[in-house]
């Protein structure tokens, strides 16, 4: 087996008589100096059986483009990161402005209440005298 990338949980490997790709849980294998040695080997549908993945040795444009990848990753997890407490902060800007308009609405609805009674209270007096 040949490794193709680690992916915290697992490992994921190819074999190299047919290319198909095999996903390794990390409980099942260990590290080794090869690469990657396997606690209970792992047969392929191609019949190929193999107890170790053997990992390339890195060169410069591979850990550069592993870098790159990686950047292009923590990039994207900062961008949604940001966009989720951006929304958060607008929806409850949004939900402050409702309380608040609601509350200034409801005292003015009750101001004006109060200013209708007292004028109607004041009329009634004005006729009571007449």
């Amino acid at each position: 087996m040949k490794f193709i990338r680690d992916y915290r949980q697992f490992i994921e490997v190819g074999c190299t008589s047919c290319n198909r790709k095999h996903t390794v849980q990390t409980d099942n294998y260990t590290i080794s100096s090869e690469g990657y040695a396997f606690h209970s080997p792992i047969q392929c549908a191609c019949g190929h059986l193999a107890s170790t993945a053997i990992k390339d040795k890195r060169t410069w444009t591979t850990m550069k483009t592993e870098k790159n990848e990686m950047m292009k990753r923590n990039k994207a997890t900062t961008i949604k990161l940001m966009l989720v407490i951006g929304f958060t902060i607008v929806f409850f800007a949004g939900e402050m402005f409702y309380l608040l308009s609601k509350n200034e609405a409801e005292q003015k609805s009750a101001q004006h209440d109060a200013e209708k009674e007292s004028s109607s209270l004041i009329v009634v007096q004005t006729q009571e005298n007449f």
